[in-house]
């Protein structure tokens, strides 16, 4: 087997610690351990202490690392998706959609799972820094691009010959 499928199959398995909470990497030699393992490991003559106290027998040179803690994407509430929601200038037919896409939830084996997939799929700029309109709601980045893409298409349509744009007027009375 080359290295360099070693290598691919270690960047499968990177940020994975097995159930007994250790991992060595022969091609590194490197014991990754999670917190749990090493504070287990701390007592003398604990089976965890014994396995670090192995493995420094069978490899001198072995570096032990602690697994580095996952910053994981932070859970929004329902109560904040309708928070958000209401942000919007069409909040009301979204709140309606809302309710059903919570009420649908309750059939589903993941119900939270079920409606944050439809939040993200509808709000995906949540996470993201608010425009607003004049009024204060907040603007949908997406529709807003397709809405200036949009206006430039007609632009450019209704050029004239000579390149300049004509008066929205005079496109539509003639």
């Amino acid at each position: 087997m080359n290295e360099k499928v070693k290598e691919e199959d270690l960047k499968t398995r990177k940020g994975i610690i097995m159930m007994n909470g250790y991992n060595y990497n022969a091609l590194n030699n490197t014991l990754t351990i999670s917190a749990s393992f090493a504070k287990k490991a701390s007592k003398v003559g604990s089976p965890e202490y014994c396995v670090i106290l192995k493995l420094r027998r069978d490899f001198p040179n072995l570096t032990i690392v602690q697994e580095e803690k996952k910053e994981g994407k932070k859970s929004i509430t329902f109560a904040q998706m309708e928070a958000f929601i209401a942000l919007h200038r069409n909040a009301k037919e979204l709140k309606a959609q809302f309710e059903k896409v919570k009420k649908l939830s309750r059939i589903q084996p993941m119900p939270y799972k079920y409606v944050k997939t439809w939040f993200d799929e509808h709000f995906s700029y949540y996470t993201e820094q608010p425009t607003f309109d004049a009024d204060g709601f907040v603007v949908d980045p997406v529709t807003m691009n397709g809405t200036q893409e949009l206006v430039q298409e007609v632009m450019v349509a209704n050029q004239n010959t000579d390149g300049n744009v004509v008066p929205f007027d005079k496109v539509v009375n003639g």
